[in-house]
């Protein structure tokens, strides 16, 4: 079963996705930073990354930055509040993020975009 890893530094929104995603056909994993999700990434593979763009210490960009350099074929979506249009050029230019969602993110939304990502992630 793939694996999915939710990096936002608001544990209630990660709780709320937790509830929301519990019966999704992959297996879900929360971290509240992007330091966490660097050591879970270490110890284990996830097939795809779901970010934040901005949170304290570390933005989600980093850690996208940091997962192409280390771990290429992790498949990444980025989460952001603000539809900064320059932020998402960058970031799907450089080939490292397979999608930009703004929050408030619908949990159909979202759904759709894992589903898609771990196609994507599967066909590598």
């Amino acid at each position: 079963m793939p694996s999915v890893l939710f990096v936002d530094d608001d544990m209630n929104l990660l709780q709320g996705l937790r509830r929301s995603l519990r019966d999704q056909p992959y297996n879900l994993f929360i971290a509240n930073s992007a330091e966490m999700a660097m050591s879970m990434c270490q110890r284990e593979a996830f097939d795809l990354v779901v970010a934040d763009y901005r949170m304290s210490g570390m933005s989600g960009m980093d850690l996208v930055n940091w997962l192409a350099e280390n771990l290429p074929d992790t498949v990444c979506i980025m989460l952001t509040g603000h539809a900064d249009v320059e932020l998402m050029k960058e970031a799907i230019n450089q080939g490292h993020v397979f999608r930009f969602l703004t929050k408030p993110c619908h949990d159909v939304e979202l759904s759709l975009a894992v589903r898609e990502g771990l196609e994507l992630q599967l066909k590598s």
